[in-house]
């Protein structure tokens, strides 16, 4: 599996565990009623007392043997179809029960321990002497995240219903639900400044592609940055023809991008998919698509996680891997957050905070990084319009947040408001490959195709 294909996989394929299979009383009954006859029978004697419970004895060792052999003989398998869903996706699993006893199993339970929410792939069949049955379950993936398929059992028993037969499957799979990327309003961010080939209006010494003008050298200039042709013809009209003629470089806005995400509880409000928390992370995944689809590299800076800008679809991946594990990280603001990007945000990149926090310290540390010659910009989520209308912190939160997007003003930082009601659109710029078992309609033979579909 190259490294591709490991940033794709759903989740970790569950361990080799023991099956365990036993056999459970469902009614007490059948031993009360023995308990009962016997009594009679001591104090009582009579054979109609013996004959009830020879018969009943009978009827409860058939009972038992019956469910002991489904216990041994029924075995199942699932069997996820794909390697990997995105928020909103379905999930489809294939089931498979056999029944290698003797006896019928009048009827087989399956059922699943899974904690994916909304997902109950249980189910009842009958299932006959040597027969096998399947069945496909589907669940739609409601929220991104980290989640387990299994343990999961087989449940049946003898047709009176005494003695129930119990196959556990205790492995479990982890599976990874990444957030769905979404179409974002025109945020025409900022971008800063670094050495490459488009012309701008900065100059700068350093070397890069693109010429802009020349001028006379100036002592520390380096040797490699004299422009000899330009020396040459300027020469013959020196007295000396001492004077060097020095290469003046262009600047081009740098494509590089930081997302700097807030998981700060303290300062995010609103539960569930209803959160400014799912919302700053649907955001981040949204903008990380975006400009890698634009050819810009994209990194991401979270609590206890750093990718550095990189392009290409491989990181996005990344970046969504990391999204879909994120949560939220107390003692962790973003002040914090910022300060620590200090050493690795480089040059001429434009760093955008995503945050609902209206705490202006953090404006310092992301003011910090522009005196680095980044170009900032803030992702603000309205935490007010999360909030119950008749909250007391909804004015003052609003009027935090204004305070700190006049703050930012200011400064000439770029900000953008996102509140509860944006209406967030599926992109569909995501693709994945899968393998489907097709059958060929000639032959009868079952081939495996990769197929290539839009999330």
């Amino acid at each position: 599996m190259d490294e591709q294909q490991r940033f794709w996989a759903a989740g970790r394929a569950p361990a080799q565990t023991t099956t365990r299979r036993t056999v459970r009383i469902r009614s007490r009954l059948p031993l009360a009623l023995l308990g009962l006859l016997l009594i009679n029978q001591i104090f009582n004697p009579a054979r109609i007392w013996v004959g009830l419970m020879l018969g009943l004895g009978v009827l409860v060792l058939f009972c038992y043997l019956w469910a002991r052999a489904l216990s041994r003989g029924l075995d199942g398998q699932r069997t996820v179809r794909g390697a990997w869903v995105v928020a909103g996706d379905l999930l489809a699993e294939q089931f498979t029960v056999a029944n290698a006893a003797a006896l019928p199993a009048l009827w087989v339970e399956v059922l699943d321990r899974s904690n994916l929410p909304g997902y109950r792939p249980d189910w009842v069949a009958f299932v006959g002497v040597n027969e096998r049955q399947s069945y496909p379950a589907q669940g739609r993936c409601q929220h991104r995240g980290v989640f387990t398929l299994g343990p999961w059992e087989l449940h049946s028993g003898d047709p009176l219903g005494l003695f129930e037969a119990v196959v556990t499957y205790p492995d479990s799979r982890s599976i990874l639900v990444y957030p769905r990327a979404m179409v974002l309003p025109d945020l025409r961010l900022p971008r800063g400044q670094a050495p490459g080939q488009a012309r701008a209006h900065r100059r700068t010494d350093q070397t890069t592609t693109t010429v802009a003008t020349v001028r006379p050298y100036a002592p520390g200039d380096p040797l490699r940055a004299i422009h000899w042709r330009k020396t040459a013809q300027l020469g013959g009209a020196r007295p000396d023809g001492s004077q060097f003629m020095v290469k003046q470089f262009d600047l081009e806005p740098s494509g590089d991008l930081w997302i700097v995400l807030d998981l700060d509880p303290a300062a995010h409000a609103g539960a569930g998919a209803e959160s400014t928390l799912e919302y700053a992370i649907t955001l981040a995944a949204s903008l990380a698509t975006q400009m890698l689809a634009e050819n810009r590299r994209v990194g991401l800076a979270a609590p206890g996680c750093q990718l550095p800008p990189q392009g290409g679809q491989l990181q996005l991946w990344r970046i969504l891997e990391a999204l879909a594990q994120a949560s939220a990280t107390p003692g962790y603001p973003l002040a914090r957050l910022l300060r620590e990007l200090h050493p690795t945000s480089g040059r001429g990149r434009t760093i955008v905070a995503l945050t609902p926090a209206t705490d202006p310290a953090w404006s310092g540390e992301l003011l910090r990084l522009a005196e680095q010659g980044n170009a900032p910009a803030a992702l603000l989520l309205d935490a007010s319009s999360f909030l119950a209308p008749d909250s007391p912190q909804r004015a003052a939160r609003a009027a935090e947040l204004a305070g700190l997007r006049g703050l930012l003003a200011r400064h000439g930082v770029a900000s953008h408001l996102i509140d509860r009601d944006f209406v967030f659109r599926p992109v569909v710029q995501l693709t994945r490959t899968r393998t489907e078992l097709r059958t060929l309609s000639a032959t009868g033979r079952v081939i495996a195709v990769e197929v290539e579909e839009e999330v």
